[in-house]
């Protein structure tokens, strides 16, 4: 809590300080030597960051700050002031300060220094801080007076030119009554002009406009068909998972042959519809996309076409592109689009996509094709020739270049060209739901411990009871995202913690990343439902044991289970 003082108000010259000092004593220093100068103080004692921004909003005139204390510091006074945009004089207070030191915090704003075993120029200096500041306000009121009265000069000035405008205008009137018809077609001709004029800007605020529907329309897109992936993500995927789980269960332990038959017939077709959920996903927003990037997104192409017949060479000289999210989007959607016409009009089944960096600046896009070509002028009039224009349109609003080379009978080449930079960024939020915690029992120290974290609860459930039904396995604690699930391992210290790779908040590998970094002893095993042998690379890098399908849990989990099991075994035993 900061110290008050306050002394007698007798003197000539009162003074409010804030100062910044962990020690009393020297507080009382800095009074005394004050009030010798002819000062009245009263003063506000602080020595932490928190005490001072509850301070520093009271009038104060001046604020000392000790140059080093354990808790806070005269460099971090100076940034808060700046921080927040305070304008108040501060003077640093040290036992001992090299020169360096105080010539870098004068430069980082504070008015003067004064050494404790100096104080006999406290006054002077505080005298001096004082006079500036007070000649800095001044300054400040009288610029503000000079603008106040350079405006009235400029409207003075305005009516003054009005009148004699008027005046002109009255002069031309009488000379031009000897011409009133010649006057009259100038006057025409001039209404003419300005009704041309302002249709002209109509015109191009009205393309301005089209331009920006355009993008915001492809942005709406390209967010539902990410809403839409994950939905299938989050509900029909998780579902088939779980049913899955269970046919995988009841397979193991059959009591028929006809029941044995029939659950695998329905495990086959739970393969086939999870198959078909993430083609569908894959289609509607590439995770691949938004994972690693645009260059491997466009490398991915080649196999998607190849299912229609389209043979796409994808040639790239860069390995990564760092772009924003909504450019990355509009060029992979944009070529996609491309490849599709090669597919439809060209007449060709061979098309390649070439990728490079003309600039530090500049990414540049070539989809080009040796078909049937076509007419450019005569283009617009076709629905290819409007899926041109809409591509056209997309990238000249990112300030991006379209260029198209076409002639009958000897290709297509189109090339795209974007600058790298983000203008506007989206901030996605995400809303955080709670922590389900489990705890084990006393009786439960020798088990293998357990921590889930999956932000579906479908799966949680189907985890906990497969892990459960294991022995020697104990749940103690559950998170449904991943900056929980690091918090709880931190707090339960598991041997084993089942995370899932794609959750919100914290992805399952940095989460990985921070559990390991913490504690190593712990083991990680990764699971999800993405089949990209990529993801499940980056999640063994981060430091998991494994990595796992989901639909492949109830039967490759268990083995890593008992393979813990017996590796902590054998650490009591050693």
């Amino acid at each position: 809590m900061p110290a008050l003082g306050q002394t007698d108000t007798s003197q000539s010259i009162p003074l409010r300080l804030l100062i910044v000092e962990d020690r009393e004593t020297d507080t009382e220093l800095i009074a005394r030597e004050l009030k010798k100068q002819g000062f009245t103080p009263s003063w506000v004692r602080v020595d932490t960051e928190e005490e001072f921004l509850r301070q520093i909003q009271a009038p104060f005139d001046l604020i000392t700050a000790d140059a080093v204390m354990p808790q806070f510091s005269a460099r971090r006074v100076l940034a808060l002031l700046k921080e927040h945009k305070i304008e108040l004089p501060c003077i640093i207070v040290s036992g001992s300060i090299g020169e360096e030191e105080a010539v870098a915090l004068i430069r980082e704003g504070a008015v003067d220094y004064i050494l404790k075993d100096r104080f006999g120029r406290l006054g002077q200096a505080v005298r001096h801080v004082l006079d500036q500041h007070l000649l800095r306000a001044e300054h400040r009121q009288a610029h503000v007076a000079l603008v106040k009265l350079n405006a009235e000069l400029e409207r003075r000035i305005a009516e003054r030119t009005a009148k004699l405008e008027e005046v002109n205008r009255q002069l031309a009137q009488e000379l031009a009554e000897r011409k009133q018809i010649e006057l009259r077609l100038r006057q025409q001709e001039a209404t003419l002009e300005r009704r041309v004029a302002a249709r002209t800007t109509q015109l191009e605020r009205s393309h301005t406009r089209l331009r920006r529907l355009v993008t915001e329309l492809t942005l709406v897109e390209q967010r539902e068909r990410k809403q839409l992936a994950s939905e299938l993500h989050d509900y029909l995927a998780q579902l088939l998972v779980v049913g899955k789980l269970k046919i995988d269960q009841l397979c193991r332990n059959p009591s028929v042959a006809p029941a044995a038959r029939m659950l695998e017939e329905a495990g086959s077709a739970l393969d086939q519809a999870l198959i078909y959920s993430r083609t569908l996903v894959a289609q509607l927003s590439p995770t691949v996309l938004f994972t690693q990037g645009l260059v491997a997104a466009l490398h991915g192409l080649p196999e998607y076409f190849s299912r229609s017949g389209l043979r796409v060479q994808v040639q790239s000289t860069v390995l990564s592109v760092e772009l924003p999210e909504d450019r990355s989007v509009l060029l992979f959607q944009s070529v996609r689009e491309l490849l599709f016409n090669v597919l439809k009009h060209a007449g060709t089944g061979e098309a390649t996509v070439a990728l490079d960096r003309p600039n530090d600046q500049t990414v540049r896009i070539t989809v080009a094709d040796h078909g049937l070509g076509f007419d450019i002028q005569t283009s617009a009039e076709t629905s290819k020739g409007f899926g041109l224009f809409s591509i056209r349109e997309r990238i000249e609003v990112l300030a991006g270049t379209f260029s198209v080379q076409s002639s009958p009978d000897t290709g297509t080449q189109v090339e795209l060209t974007v600058p790298l930079s983000e203008s506007v960024a989206s901030p996605l939020l995400q809303s955080r739901p709670a922590i389900e915690r489990r705890t084990s029992s006393p009786t439960e120290s020798k088990a293998l411990h357990v921590l889930i974290v999956d932000d579906h609860e479908l799966i949680r459930n189907e985890l906990r009871q497969l892990l459960t039904a294991t022995k020697n396995v104990v749940i103690v604690g559950e998170a449904s995202n991943g900056r929980q699930g690091v918090a709880l391992a931190a707090d339960l210290c598991p041997d084993l913690v089942v995370m899932d790779i794609n959750m919100p908040e914290l992805d399952g590998i940095e989460a990985t990343k921070r559990i390991l970094a913490r504690n190593p002893r712990i083991k990680v095993v990764g699971i999800t439902v993405n089949t990209d042998p990529d993801i499940h690379k980056q999640m063994v890098a981060a430091g998991a044991v494994a990595s796992l399908e989901k639909t492949s849990l109830s039967s490759e989990l268990q083995p890593i289970i008992m393979q813990i099991l017996t590796q902590l075994e054998e650490l009591e035993l050693s």
